[in-house]
């Protein structure tokens, strides 16, 4: 699988720049537009297959409509990422708008060979001074009908790398305790904390643990 990050604008008048003409990432920087540190727009590049970044400021409508599709089918097959029922079309459109325009806000999306996107996970970076060396990755989300086609574990080994590339010494994330994606995550190298009981409700009604990772990355 390629993974080839998209020359679009990022949040805050940076720009996504790799160096590496195959589309590698082993030569990709974010020259971002998080206070001190300069950054330019560059213009949108065509989808490709495989895994890119994507942002909010060249984010199509057919983009924003595959990303929705994405977390309806998520929900719609059990995941646990916010919703207790499936959105409607709408509801996930206006949330994936309004996410993406977060400038904190890292999305990569996986594409399959039609250019649709149909896999993604962001990393959610924090604001606060105290910080600024950690990040959480957030909504890892693979269409029920691109499983196996391993978008899940290249989404998390890409985040990981710009998490390096950006001087990130700390990841965390939480799953649903007994989930599928929380063997993954062990078998992915992560650490376990510890579980909350009853932290999130399903369709039901049910309230179910979460199950809190990290991953140390190196010293900053």
């Amino acid at each position: 699988m390629r993974i080839e990050p998209l020359t679009f604008p990022a949040p805050g008048g940076g720009a996504l720049v790799s160096s590496n003409a195959r589309g590698g990432t082993a030569g990709t920087t974010l020259r971002s537009g998080r206070p001190g540190v300069p950054g330019r727009p560059s213009p949108a590049a065509a989808p490709a297959a495989g895994l890119s970044l994507l942002d909010s400021l060249a984010a199509r409508t057919a983009d924003l409509s595959c990303l929705a599709d994405v977390l309806i089918d998520c929900v719609q097959g059990g995941a646990s990422v916010g919703w207790v029922k499936a959105p409607t079309k709408e509801q996930a459109t206006a949330w994936w708008s309004a996410f993406l325009a977060d400038p904190d806000h890292r999305t990569w999306v996986g594409r399959d060979d039609a250019g649709r996107i149909v896999a993604t996970a962001s990393l959610a970076l924090t604001s606060k001074a105290n910080g600024a060396h950690r990040a959480e990755v957030v909504k890892l989300l693979v269409h029920r009908q691109a499983r196996g086609n391993k978008f899940a574990p290249g989404l998390m080994a890409t985040i990981e790398r710009f998490a390096k590339a950006e001087r990130l010494s700390l990841l965390t994330l939480d799953t649903e305790t007994g989930s599928l994606a929380e063997s993954l995550y062990r078998r992915w190298g992560w650490s376990e904390v510890g579980a909350i009981p009853g932290f999130a409700k399903v369709a039901g009604g049910a309230l179910v643990s979460t199950t809190i990772f990290y991953k140390q990355l190196g010293a900053r």
